[in-house]
């Protein structure tokens, strides 16, 4: 199953993506991003956790969400 989790405006997204992609090194899988603009000037940062980060997405309070389409995303 996959995840997402919404982390916010995409100028302070950083140091939360870093310490993220920190606990994730142990599993050969990517991560995936996607940058969404909804209105504006400013962009959400969106990650997306593949089914082989069930338990990183589950300790991070992510979302449960369908595949997304990966030519959407880009690898983290």
């Amino acid at each position: 199953m996959w995840h997402y989790k919404n982390l916010g405006d995409a100028m302070f997204a950083d140091t939360e993506l870093a310490k993220i992609k920190q606990l994730a090194m142990a599993t050969n899988a990517p991560l995936y991003v996607k940058y969404y603009a909804k209105s504006g000037l400013h962009c959400e940062v969106l990650l997306y956790f593949s089914p082989h980060y069930q338990s990183l997405a589950a300790l991070l309070g992510a979302t449960c969400c369908k595949a997304p389409n990966l030519d959407e995303l880009t690898v983290l």
